[in-house]
């Protein structure tokens, strides 16, 4: 397989790049998603196929990524920060609730018996 050579920015080439980027940064949750997005758009620009880690190293040349990246806001911010989802107070019981007499119905569709012993009290 052939070596592919580095392309030589000129003017044109990073107007375009920044024309395929309109819409679509490439930093944050999804960096990737949108890096493919920016590469497709640049090759029916230009026609040219350049690979995605070419134009990585192109636009880390022009901006900071890293800082850019770590600024942008997580897409879940409180599950980051807590690490698990819980539900509001009023949900969580309602919730238990519904779990609590799904299980008597278990046990009542388990054991008949008890459901004559209930009618009784």
């Amino acid at each position: 397989m052939a070596e592919e050579s580095v392309p030589v920015w000129d003017a044109e080439m990073e107007v375009c790049l920044f024309q395929s980027m309109l819409g679509h940064k490439p930093v944050g949750f999804n960096k990737h998603f949108h890096m493919m997005c920016i590469q497709q758009r640049f090759f029916e620009r230009t026609g040219m196929n350049i690979s995605s880690a070419h134009l990585w190293e192109h636009i880390s040349s022009l901006w900071d990524t890293a800082i850019l990246d770590s600024a942008q806001d997580a897409p879940f911010p409180e599950v980051m920060e807590h690490g698990l989802f819980s539900l509001p107070f009023e949900q969580a019981e309602i919730i238990e609730e519904i779990q609590s007499s799904e299980d008597s119905s278990n046990e009542l569709a388990a054991n008949p018996g008890k459901l004559a012993k209930r009618k009784q009290k």
